[in-house]
């Protein structure tokens, strides 16, 4: 088996690909191993962009393009326009309609080519236990994403919790304070009433006291 492997040098085709949950297999049956070459043109095995000089054959009727659940660098546009997703039950049938160049894959991984070859569904082949692993850790990240902004949001939420606490503590203590005063108040109000009136009966002893003495000398 010839390794068009890049060594690390130049970043791998699979490595700019993302495709939707459930067809990596598909992905990987559909291209194997040329997943791991190149899209620089520098690289010894490299994809390249080619501009065509007539449209390329259709696929057959009613056959969706594989391409339409990939999002893959421009190099690989080309091949991927050019392999159909079909169910497994109908990959016989539509094969006998490919044009040169053209191949089938079915979601479980089985492959029909143009030129007859057929390949069952097997092992998932290296690129596309990557891509299904890309998947995943991009599932992942997500949910990251989403419980790191919950948390944010609950950090805020306990936060506006905490300064409403705090600004109810203070009124708290603030209305306590106030009923002191109050109470202040009213202790010295009473004070200065039973004050008041202690001197007013004194007043009036006093003025009893100083009527009946007029009342004695007048007699």
């Amino acid at each position: 088996m010839v390794d068009i492997g890049t060594g690390g040098r130049w970043p791998r085709a699979v490595d700019g690909v993302s495709v939707t949950t459930g067809y990596e297999t598909a992905l990987g049956a559909a291209l194997g191993e040329d997943l791991d070459a190149a899209t620089d043109p520098a690289a010894p095995a490299h994809w390249a962009v080619l501009d065509a000089s007539s449209p390329d054959p259709a696929l057959p009727a009613g056959v969706v393009a594989l391409a339409d659940h990939v999002q893959a660098p421009p190099a690989l546009a080309r091949r991927l326009a050019q392999v159909g997703l079909v169910a497994r039950a109908d990959g016989a049938r539509l094969s006998r309609l490919l044009h040169p160049g053209q191949r089938l894959v079915s979601p479980e991984g089985d492959l029909w080519r143009w030129d007859g070859f057929v390949a069952a569904a097997n092992a998932p082949t290296p690129a596309a236990r990557r891509l299904a692993e890309k998947n995943r850790l991009g599932e992942i990240e997500a949910r990251a994403r989403d419980a790191a902004a919950r948390r944010d949001d609950l950090r805020r939420e306990v936060e506006a919790a905490l300064s409403s606490a705090r600004e109810a503590s203070a009124r708290e203590t603030a209305g306590r304070e106030a009923v002191r005063e109050a109470r202040r108040a009213f202790d010295s109000a009473r004070d200065l009433v039973l004050m008041s009136e202690r001197r007013r009966n004194e007043a009036e002893a006093r003025l009893a006291n100083i009527t009946e003495a007029l009342a004695r000398l007048s007699r």
